[in-house]
């Protein structure tokens, strides 16, 4: 055992974990040394020789093919003294009196320190009159474990060496100790007596349970330390996944800063082309002006002459003439200028996460067209249902009526109409009779085809009806009920609408999804309809009683509102953009619904019959 532990030198200390798992050798229990000085732990080495069938040095590579893995030196927990490189005190004899000299070995049995000299004495002395032979180790093992070689004597008797120890307490005695009494932690014991056995033959067998108990420890550590590394890998992993991840979001902002610029200067071009519309038609309405400036003040110079300098005579003969010239010129339309409108410079043009999109232009404000009093009638409703024509109820006929003149084209007779939609094989309406709606479909000439559907209600007021190519949607307001029904007139569901507090129009859009105004509650909603219930998907408050509603081909939404004498504009995701009024509105006592066409506004005023405006636009890049 002392040639082993000899043998770990000043290179061997440099050794402080296993070649094969890396781990510091202070942790490992069963360390074994290779012929060329590298040390492994025994599991490592076993592993290694179970792959490859071969004993290698996996530091220097050296092949120890004749040597057995069992066969190799156990250092066992000698290298654990040396984690600590620094030199250790010298130690002195502790016979020399006057001049202290290094000690070179020590005497177990009496606990003496011994030079050179002194130990010849204690050895002469030994042989001459000892029976038994002091046990002796050298300096440098004692100044490994000094504590190890101390005597330990007891407490009560004290020069009595600790010779025994009992196997249930764990307490030590001397020889003059009294060990038949029962164990003094009888509570964990059991109330057992001690069970005494020799200390050092104890202790030894507690030495294996404990090398046993470190190996498990071992083990652990070791475990921890494959953890520890697996994380060091998986941390440089995500570095360069991090490295590599920024590289590609430099370069996709690199490409995707590239591609605004291009969409600017298209963007760019078409402003400056907007630019030069809007000269050429500003010139041409300025030359209009002049013209037309130039016609009156000369119709005016001509009469101021004819009143002031002409003879009676030719005052008479002129009046009627001169009269209608006036009348003319007086009653001459001149509007504002009308700008061009480019409301789609450009399609939205999206690449991964930025989108560059010259948007869609709001309407800035209303210019009045033309307006159609219905004598005896009260419009509540109107749907675009051609490029020229819009289908018009009443509260006693339904008329299709010339969208550039507002005259009629057709016109029957009906009991009062809440409703009109078109339907691909002519027109829908929903009439109310007699506490009951009744949806009617009506071919193109509006005669009569099929009944529809029907549902009760109490009054007339406050429903409307919406259609597209899949389906019909009709709304009952009392019920809070949306009545669904396909193109053949079949009745599909019902849904209630329990968010709305007085639902008044509704909107079929080409998604499959509803817009529904409520009336009481100030709010348009955008529902998603299934059998038996409905999801909301947004909800546009902040509204003055919403009544019909409808959409333009970009997709935005405009509401009438039935008192506040205006239109809202909603955008797609539920965000109102604009309101628009005009003073002609300010005359309406009630407005009813809505539509739009080709950025023309038709609204069904109830007793003032129906306005048309049109939508003047400014270009909006945002």
């Amino acid at each position: 055992m002392t040639t082993s532990m000899n043998r770990v030198t000043a290179e061997k200390r440099a050794d402080k974990c296993c070649g094969y798992c890396f781990e510091k050798v202070e942790y490992i229990v069963d360390l074994r040394e290779l012929p060329c000085s590298h040390i492994f732990c025994l599991q490592c080495l076993q592993a290694d020789f179970e792959k490859n069938k071969i004993l290698e040095c996996h530091t220097c590579k050296k092949n120890h093919g004749d040597v057995e893995v069992e066969d190799l030196v156990k250092l066992g927990s000698i290298i654990l003294s040396v984690e600590d490189d620094s030199e250790s005190p010298p130690i002195y004899c502790d016979v020399c009196k006057d001049n202290e000299k290094l000690a070179i070995t020590f005497c177990v049995d009496c606990e003496k320190k011994m030079c050179r000299r002194h130990e010849e004495y204690h050895d002469e002395y030994q042989n001459a009159f000892s029976r038994t032979q002091h046990k002796k180790i050298s300096a440098e093992e004692y100044k490994k474990s000094p504590d190890r070689y101390t005597v330990r004597t007891c407490y009560k008797h004290n020069d009595e060496e600790l010779q025994k120890a009992c196997r249930n307490c764990h307490k030590t005695f001397c020889n003059s100790c009294n060990t038949d009494k029962k164990c003094i932690s009888s509570a964990k014991t059991g109330g057992k007596n001690h069970e005494i056995e020799e200390l050092p033959e104890y202790s030894k067998k507690l030495k294996i349970e404990l090398s046993k108990l470190m190996n498990l420890l071992s083990a652990k550590i070791s475990s921890v330390y494959e953890l520890e590394q697996a994380a060091a890998t998986d941390l440089g992993n995500v570095e360069d996944k991090v490295t590599a991840m920024n590289d590609k979001v430099d370069a996709v902002v690199a490409e995707q800063i590239e591609i605004i610029k291009q969409k600017a200067e298209a963007l760019k071009t078409m402003i400056h082309l907007y630019r030069i519309d809007n000269d050429t038609v500003a010139t041409e309405y300025r030359s209009e002006l002049t013209k037309t400036k130039g016609y009156i003040g000369q119709l005016w110079k001509t009469t101021h002459q004819l009143l002031t300098q002409r003879h009676d005579s030719d005052i008479v003969t002129q009046y009627r003439s001169t009269k209608e010239e006036i009348t003319s010129a007086v009653n001459l339309q001149v509007g504002l200028c009308q700008f061009p409108t480019r409301k789609m410079l450009v399609k939205a043009v999206e690449h991964r996460d930025v989108e560059v999109q010259l948007r869609e232009a709001l309407p800035f404000y209303l210019d009045l067209i033309m307006k159609e009093k219905k004598e005896n009638g009260h419009c509540t409703s109107i749907s675009s249902i051609a490029n020229t024509e819009l289908l018009c109820g009443q509260d006693n006929a339904l008329e299709i009526l010339d969208s550039s003149t507002l005259k009629s084209k057709i016109k029957v007779s009906s009991t009062s109409v809440n409703g009109v939609a078109k339907h691909k094989q002519g027109y829908l309406a929903l009439h109310w009779e007699n506490e009951k709606n009744y949806i009617i479909l009506y071919s193109p000439e509006l005669v009569f085809m099929k009944l529809f559907g029907e549902f009760y209600r109490a009054t007339d007021k406050y429903s409307q009806l919406s259609a597209t190519k899949t389906q019909a949607i009709a709304m009952n307001p009392d019920e809070k009920l949306l009545n669904v029904y396909n193109t053949k007139g079949e009745f599909q569901f019902s849904t209630k609408l329990l968010e709305c507090k007085r639902p008044w129009g509704v909107h079929s859009l080409p998604d499959g999804t509803v817009l529904v105004s409520d009336f009481v509650g100030g709010c348009v909603r955008k529902y998603r309809l299934a059998e038996g219930n409905q999801h909301s998907l947004w909800m546009c408050a902040d509204l003055v009683a919403p009544v019909g509603l409808t959409t333009d081909a970009a997709g935005f939404i405009y509401v009438a509102s039935f008192s506040a004498k205006r239109i809202y504009i909603i955008s797609q995701q539920g965000k109102k953009m604009k309101e628009l009024t005009h003073p002609e509105l300010q005359e309406v006592k009630e407005i009813y619904d809505i539509t739009v066409d080709n950025e023309v506004v038709s609204l069904a005023c109830g007793v003032y019959g129906v306005l048309q405006f049109r939508m003047m636009y400014e270009a909006l890049v945002r």
